[in-house]
């Protein structure tokens, strides 16, 4: 059985982006499902979990290890009848995310969706495995997903985080977004998104792209 975490803050960030996803999928025949953090009892060894959420991925694979856990890019990609909007050529670049620099498959995906439709991805110099940024994500104090993923946001807490006060935010992210050369960048992840914006810079999410209102 194939499953989809529609991703909580996603859904709140894009309602009719997510919508559209949604009927795209049930047409499928995939099932879709509630929040990653209530809905793991629904998943069996064998099935597939579709996510467009790092967060959701980290917990869905610590959670639900018989699962098989992949993202929604990548099923795109598989699909042959999925119609691609075209967008002429455009130079994008990629932001990754650093919950996502194991996932090479993932990251390899963003950059095939936006040569299907037809824009090419422009790379930073922390990509894929060397990706550090997440946003302010990596600001706080502690990531409290801990306590539904001890095991990859353990390792995080422990590890990886920086504190910085929430009055010196907007500057972090204004100084990375500093080294964007192209008009929009393109994000796969809602935190590092919601800090591309702080930091001033055109992010746009890849499913905004992939699934317009109209095509």
């Amino acid at each position: 059985m194939i499953w989809y975490l529609p991703s909580c803050q996603f859904k709140a960030a894009f309602p009719d982006v997510s919508a559209r996803i949604q009927t795209y999928l049930k047409e499928k025949g995939v099932s879709v499902t509630g929040c990653c953090k209530v809905s793991q009892d629904n998943f069996q060894p064998g099935d597939t979990v579709l996510n467009n959420c790092c967060s959701c991925m980290l917990i869905t694979e610590e959670k639900s290890p018989e699962a098989d856990v992949v993202s929604l890019y990548e099923y795109l990609l598989q699909d042959p009848d999925f119609s691609w909007p075209d967008l002429h050529g455009e130079r994008i670049t990629v932001q990754d995310c650093f919950r996502a620099r194991d996932h090479r498959s993932e990251q390899e995906a963003i950059r095939e969706m936006l040569r299907q439709m037809n824009a090419v991805p422009v790379e930073l110099k922390e990509n894929f495995e060397n990706a550090a940024f997440d946003g302010v994500w990596l600001f706080a104090p502690k990531i409290p997903q801990e306590k539904f993923a001890p095991e990859a946001f353990g390792e995080i807490n422990r590890n990886h985080i920086t504190p910085v006060p929430q009055d010196q935010w907007e500057q972090k992210m204004k100084e990375h977004a500093a080294q964007y050369e192209t008009d929009r960048v393109a994000c796969y992840c809602n935190a590092c998104l919601k800090g591309v914006k702080l930091g001033g810079a055109n992010g746009v999410h890849i499913l905004e792209l992939a699934f317009p209102e109209h095509i």
